[in-house]
């Protein structure tokens, strides 16, 4: 008689990674009928289940009409319920908690297929609760929560929506190995203070009135910075190949790697992982946070943020460009009202029109329209409760600005809105051992991955034979035969002149 995990390990999963599901599902009631005393075995049981779960998922995927994928969500449905139950009935502890982080993300997507937008978005927002805040929230952890559970993109959400990243020949070269360069050369997270955006973080301090007046002629460098790499959901697009990549100055030189074509870049994330360095900082139980030096592993677990765009209302934005408008106290209403608590100001008056500047979020559509419209609900109403919080300072804690740190890298300025942007992000302490320094830019750097078994196109802009390093693109081509045979490459015939020369 072979043993369970013989069935699933030898057998079963085999069969799985290869999408044969219906033969997979065989193996697997095989496996459950090898279980003689079931009321004994429930780690098995929940090992069978769930993969029966995970089976059923899939075929939900390839399915050829709505009635089939219906019947597909129940039974996956029902196999991941089954798991659920049983997990009370585990003696172990540590066993539970593993199990329960295995569960529920699948839960969560079966309650995003039935559209039950209330019970999903929960689920992601406990989560976050638990792995950063260890459940127990204040007022603006509360609401950095829930702008976090609507920014953060799941694998679901994504679905085979397209991400474009966007850089130089010279970088591509080295990620993907060619051009003489044998080593393993990972992506980058880049450093916040390098980024093209001068106001990068600083946005939704501006929101909320959290830039202090500096009364100084100097200022302490900051304990932690924010490491990230882009992606954009315009593909192909002519402005971006303008902006970014560019080799000797030249336009639309350079080269746009394309990932999730397949709906299989994303994997389930692990939300601590970004901020494990700011849980550690706040004094909170640290002990299933990832230390560092550990890129090639954890990072493969960062979560996709999405970016929201913050606009200020003038009379040349309409409303209909942003999904949420807000009302928040004007700066310089604020400064006199910091300066009248110091008797510095108290001569001025301002009028009630100038305490309030309306600011709109612009936030693009990812996946369901219904869900998107709920993900804007959300995002109003954890920004208008993080305006009246901050809005009495004399009240606002260190702990409470701390809370901030989780999510202002995820708003940039409404100039930069049509680069349509998601993240993947890190911050960490500047002393931090995963820094390091490349002096071919002069910049600081966290390595994030090998992405060579994740890219599925690289897309050669206009003008990539164009530059002073004659390049040719039928060399690229026959290299990355030779070294990445199955990321496909092509070429881009966006309109744009050749550079003058």
């Amino acid at each position: 008689m072979m043993d369970v995990y013989d069935l699933i390990f030898e057998s079963f999963l085999p069969l799985f990674y290869k999408g044969k599901y219906t033969e997979a599902i065989e193996i697997l009631h095989q496996a459950w009928n090898e279980i003689t005393d079931k009321s004994t075995q429930i780690t098995e049981q929940c090992d069978i289940q769930y993969w029966l779960g995970c089976c059923y998922f899939e075929q939900i995927k390839r399915s050829k009409s709505t009635s089939e994928a219906e019947k597909f969500v129940k039974q996956a449905s029902e196999n991941f319920s089954a798991v659920h139950k049983k997990i009370s009935q585990l003696n172990n502890e540590v066993e539970k908690r593993e199990w329960e982080k295995i569960i529920l993300p699948s839960l969560r997507d079966i309650d995003y297929l039935n559209k039950d937008w209330h019970s999903y978005f929960e689920k992601k927002k406990q989560e976050i609760q638990e792995s950063l805040f260890k459940g127990k929230t204040s007022q603006p952890q509360d609401a950095v929560a829930t702008v976090l559970a609507v920014l953060h993109i799941t694998p679901i959400e994504l679905g085979s929506i397209p991400m474009a990243h966007y850089t130089s020949p010279h970088v591509c070269h080295i990620l993907f190995g060619i051009d003489g360069n044998e080593i393993d050369i990972p992506m980058r997270l880049g450093s916040s203070t390098y980024m093209n955006d001068p106001s990068e973080g600083k946005g939704l301090l501006d929101l909320l009135n959290q830039q202090d007046l500096e009364l100084e002629n100097k200022t302490d460098g900051v304990s932690h910075n924010a490491f990230f790499t882009c992606f954009s959901s315009r593909v192909n697009d002519l402005n971006q190949f303008r902006l970014y990549g560019k080799e000797d100055g030249v336009e639309a030189s350079g080269c746009c790697l394309v990932f999730n074509k397949n709906g299989d870049w994303l994997i389930e994330a692990d939300v601590s992982v970004p901020f494990s360095s700011l849980s550690k900082k706040s004094g909170k139980d640290s002990d299933d946070l990832p230390e560092d030096g550990f890129w090639n592993d954890e990072y493969e677990k960062l979560p996709l943020y999405q970016v929201a765009y913050i606009a200020y209302k003038d009379e040349y934005i309409a409303e209909k460009k942003c999904g949420i408008w807000l009302s928040a106290p004007n700066k310089a209403f604020n400064l006199h009202q910091n300066l009248a608590k110091e008797n510095l100001g108290s001569s001025i008056r301002f009028t009630l029109n100038t305490n309030i500047s309306r600011f709109g979020i612009r936030l693009k559509p990812v996946g369901n329209e219904e869900w998107h419209q709920f993900r804007l609900e959300k995002l109003k109403e954890a920004l208008e409760e993080l305006i009246g919080f901050f809005k009495d300072k004399s009240a606002v804690s260190d702990d409470d600005k701390e809370a901030l740190e989780y999510i202002r890298y995820l708003f940039k300025d409404f100039a930069f809105r049509d680069e349509e942007e998601f993240r993947l992000l890190v911050i960490k302490p500047i002393d931090s051992e995963e820094i390091e320094y490349c002096e071919m830019t002069q910049s600081v750097y966290i390595p994030y991955a090998d992405i060579r078994n994740r890219v599925d196109e690289v897309i050669l802009g206009t003008n990539y034979e164009k530059t002073g390093n004659q390049r040719k693109a039928e060399v690229f081509r026959y290299q990355m035969k030779q070294k990445c045979p199955d990321v496909k490459v092509s070429r881009s015939t966006l309109p744009i002149n050749p550079p003058n020369k």
